[in-house]
């Protein structure tokens, strides 16, 4: 059949109702359960029988009927995710595939608003794909997605890792979910360059709080290689492969077997996700430190010499030191000699168990105020933390220094 055939029925097969859409179930790869399916359309073409996208799409594509065809996907997954609600089955995230033509239609976001009028779904549990090749256009595209996120949409990057868009794009769209593009999955138990990029992009989604979705999942092997590395979602032929509505309703529970069949146990499962859950806390933990406006640091005691164990914030950084030259340092490793003197014996005090030990000083012109106390583990003192906030304006206001058993940080004034 001829392209120009091809283009008149692709016209008519709108009218003559010869579109369906297809579900492939994505799977919480802890769980095992179903949490959302991706519509996929098929064309039932009378003379050529049942056509998957890539065999029209393209087409669709260069006519600009991808435009309405786009439409009926969207109204017609919202339907049945609605008529999946009302007949009591779970609850799940519709994913649909946007095409570029139809992100950039003038009236697009309210015409994604009035199907979800019309069909009655919850903005929340319709998720828009689309590709990294769309995001080059980010000035475009950006305020598009920033609407259609305001509304309540989730918004899903597919294909990521395949090279059209930089991490400066990824970084300034509202994006709630990447998908890996099945040809790392693939070969990620052959190739350690594609294993790499798929753990990459598995972290790089959980720094940045969106879920990562693997594709092309289909052998447990891949499974248990994706769980490994903490993959949040997976799709693929290991589950199911795309189904008919009524297909799908029938398999939903034996899907959701597979993975406690296939994959690794779910005590060891969850004792990953703690472990990464107490890693992104401590990371957490110390980006809070770093931008918190006044100082935090900790400091043990080890053959007798006083060791900082931490120092962090803006503080410090105003003095002009960094973490890096007083962790794991003596105080006179970065100070003067008798300036470490002084600061030691107010250590030595919280070590003995004093509370609240209080002191200031000065150091490249900052005036901070310091406190100190001792933390106890076994009825003994195993740590000593400080904190220390800039008064630099209060000693300036009152032209002196509020205390006569100043100490100093600083390598060139003495302020005793």
């Amino acid at each position: 059949m001829g392209i120009q055939q091809l283009e008149k029925d692709l016209r008519e097969a709108l009218e003559r109702q010869e579109f369906q859409l297809y579900y492939q179930p994505k799977l919480d790869l802890a769980l095992g359960k179903i949490t959302g399916v991706e519509a996929l359309i098929r064309w039932e073409h009378p003379e050529q029988g049942l056509l998957t996208p890539t065999q029209f799409i393209p087409l669709a594509e260069e006519t600009n009927l991808i435009c309405p065809i786009g439409e009926w996907v969207l109204r017609t997954a919202c339907t049945q995710s609605k008529a999946w609600q009302d007949a009591g089955a779970p609850t799940l995230i519709m994913a649909v595939n946007l095409s570029v033509r139809q992100l950039y239609q003038p009236d697009f976001v309210e015409s994604v608003e009035s199907i979800l009028y019309e069909t009655g779904l919850v903005p929340s549990y319709l998720e828009l794909e689309i590709t990294e090749y769309m995001t080059m256009e980010i000035v475009r595209i950006a305020p598009i997605l920033r609407q259609l996120k305001n509304i309540g949409i989730k918004i899903s990057l597919d294909d990521f890792g395949i090279g059209y868009s930089s991490l400066y794009n990824f970084k300034e769209l509202p994006i709630d979910i990447i998908k890996i593009d099945q040809c790392f999955v693939s070969n990620c138990l052959v190739d350690m360059k594609d294993a790499t990029i798929v753990k990459a992009i598995i972290a790089l989604g959980h720094e940045l709080n969106v879920e990562v979705v693997a594709e092309g999942i289909e052998s447990k092997e891949q499974l248990i290689f994706l769980q490994q590395n903490l993959c949040d979602l997976g799709q693929g032929y290991l589950f199911s492969k795309p189904l008919p509505p009524s297909e799908f309703l029938v398999a939903f529970h034996q899907i959701e077997k597979i993975i406690s069949r296939d994959g690794i146990p779910s005590a060891l499962f969850r004792e990953k996700w703690l472990q990464e859950a107490l890693h992104k806390t401590k990371q957490e933990l110390a980006v809070t430190l770093r931008y918190q406006q006044g100082m935090t640091f900790k400091l043990t005691r080890h053959d007798g010499k006083f060791i900082h164990t931490l120092c962090d914030g803006e503080l410090l950084y105003r003095m002009g030191l960094t973490p890096e030259q007083v962790v794991g340092k003596e105080p006179h490793e970065f100070l003067p000699l008798n300036d470490a003197e002084r600061k030691s014996q107010y250590y030595e005090r919280a070590w003995g168990g004093e509370e609240n030990v209080i002191y200031e000083g000065q150091y490249n012109g900052i005036w901070y105020l310091a406190s100190l106390r001792p933390i106890h583990r076994g009825g003994q003192v195993a740590e000593v933390i400080g904190s220390a906030v800039d008064i630099s304006d209060r000693i300036k206001k009152k032209g002196k220094r509020p205390f006569s058993h100043n100490t100093s940080w600083s390598k060139s004034q003495n302020t005793d």
